[in-house]
């Protein structure tokens, strides 16, 4: 007789041996049923990896330092390939003394006059204040002498850019009020000096300048130990028959550029500006005169012309000194 057939296709026949149901690890879904081949012998748990096949040794766990001096890459490398021109303002420091070269005065006229025209907002504000600053001052030290020393004060002012000079013949009060007016004003034309020379060398590298650029002072105690120096040496030069006094001024006129410039000590920039000066001093000599016709100048347009004046000659310097000593000015377009 004949067996009735199963209707359900999911129950296996009771002829077909059942396969053993593996144990389960973790939150799985159970298989379908059916006939799948058992696991391999050597196959991993549930959940874990066994070792990679072959044999392979542990890392070793110590790991020693790199060496710290590495050998230079074998072979000659010559410089880079290309025409790329140097950063704004940069030379190499010379072996021996400074590398002098010839500079033109009609090139560095027109550049210095370019400049102003293209800075001529920070140039004028920076300029007008500075000169209100030390205006002042002088006229509170000469008020302050002719109050106190009256009818013994015989005081005059040669104004030459931020400079001045001054000769007065008074009491004892009146001299130590002198003495301490005059290093009370040094120490003010040192921080402007700081600041102002630095916003044009500013100009002279090529970078953004603003009305800020001019009032950021930089390396001040040295301006103003570099500018006493000249002072006092000047003034001594004057007493020897004034021929003297005239040569500490052209010798000495580098001496604060370069030491903003190269950040240098007082005394390293007296020097760096008495090698440039001996090393091309007919050239140093016509633009130590063509800055002085330069103010000269300006002070005869009222004084107002000044205000041009000033920042043309000093821009008209720093020109001459980055060309003699091979240095580079940001191109004035």
């Amino acid at each position: 007789m004949n067996q009735p057939s199963n209707d359900s296709g999911d129950q296996p026949s009771s002829n077909q041996p059942q396969q053993p149901q593996q144990p389960q690890q973790g939150n799985f879904p159970s298989p379908p049923p059916g006939s799948y081949p058992p696991p391999p012998a050597n196959y991993p748990p549930p959940g874990g990896y066994g070792p990679p096949p072959g044999n392979f040794p542990p890392p070793p766990g110590n790991y020693p330092p790199p060496p710290g001096n590495f050998p230079p890459p074998p072979g000659n490398f010559g410089p880079p390939q290309g025409n790329y021109p140097p950063p704004p303002g940069y030379y190499p420091p010379p072996a021996s003394g400074y590398p002098v070269a010839s500079m033109s005065i009609g090139d560095g006229l027109s550049w210095s006059f370019k400049q102003l025209g293209k800075h001529i907002g920070p140039l004028l504000v920076s300029t007008l204040v500075f000169g209100i600053i030390l205006v002042a001052l002088s006229g509170a030290l000469y008020g302050t002498l002719a109050a106190v020393s009256p009818g013994t004060v015989d005081y005059s002012c040669e104004s030459s850019a931020f400079f001045y000079s001054g000769s007065m013949a008074m009491g004892p009060l009146g001299t130590l009020i002198s003495l301490l007016g005059n290093l009370v004003i040094l120490a003010v034309s040192g921080v402007i000096f700081a600041a102002y020379l630095g916003g044009l060398l500013d100009i002279a590298n090529g970078g953004p300048v603003s009305v800020g650029s001019f009032f950021k002072p930089r390396n001040v105690g040295n301006m103003v130990i570099v500018m006493l120096i000249i002072g006092v040496l000047t003034s001594i030069g004057s007493f020897l028959c004034f021929i003297p006094g005239l040569l500490v001024s052209i010798f000495t006129m580098f001496a604060t550029v370069a030491l903003l410039d190269r950040n240098l000590s007082p005394i390293d920039a007296l020097k760096a500006s008495f090698e440039i000066v001996k090393a091309k001093f007919i050239d140093c000599l016509l633009v130590w005169l063509m800055a002085i016709a330069i103010i000269a100048v300006g002070a005869l347009l009222c004084g107002i012309g000044l205000l041009a004046a000033i920042p043309v000659a000093f821009l008209f310097e720093i020109f001459a000194y980055r060309r003699i000593t091979g240095g580079n000015v940001a191109p004035a377009v």
